[in-house]
C-alpha cells in the first residue's frame, strides 16, 4: 500500500471508529461512558492529524524523529555524570534552552544585543 492510499485508509478508519463510538455511547453509564466519550472526543478534535497524506503539504514530519531527537539533546544537555537538578531548575533551563534554539531569546531578554551568543559566555 502507497502512503497516500495508507493516509486515505487512515482518515476513513478514524470516521469509522468515531461512528461506532457514537453508536456505543448511548449504551454506556457513568465512568465508561465517560472515558470513551473522552477518546471519541479526541479522535474528533484530532481528525485533521490523521490525514497523513496532508502533512507533508502543510509542512509537518509524518515521523518522530525530529522529536526524538531533541528530547535526546535536551536529556544530554540536562544530565551530566554530576549533575543532578531538581524538577523547577530542569523546567526553567528547558524553557531558556527553547527559546535559545528557536531564536526568540530576545523576547526573554530584549535588552541583550541581538547577536550575544550564550554558549559564548
Amino acid at each position: 500500500m502507497d502512503q497516500a492510499s495508507e493516509g486515505e485508509t487512515l482518515a476513513v478508519q478514524a470516521t469509522e471508529v468515531i461512528n461506532e463510538l457514537d453508536a456505543v455511547l448511548p449504551r454506556l453509564r457513568g465512568a465508561r461512558r465517560a472515558a470513551v466519550q473522552a477518546e471519541r472526543n479526541y479522535l474528533e478534535n484530532n481528525r485533521d492529524r490523521l490525514d497523513y497524506r496532508g502533512r507533508p503539504r502543510a509542512g509537518e514530519p509524518l515521523g518522530s524523529g525530529a522529536m526524538e531527537s531533541t528530547c535526546k539533546q535536551y536529556q544530554t544537555r540536562f544530565t551530566g555524570r554530576v549533575q543532578f537538578w531538581t524538577t523547577e531548575g530542569d523546567e526553567a533551563l528547558m524553557c531558556l534552552e527553547t527559546f535559545w534554539r528557536n531564536g526568540r531569546w530576545s523576547l526573554l531578554f530584549p535588552h541583550v544585543p541581538a547577536n550575544f551568543d550564550p554558549s559564548r559566555n
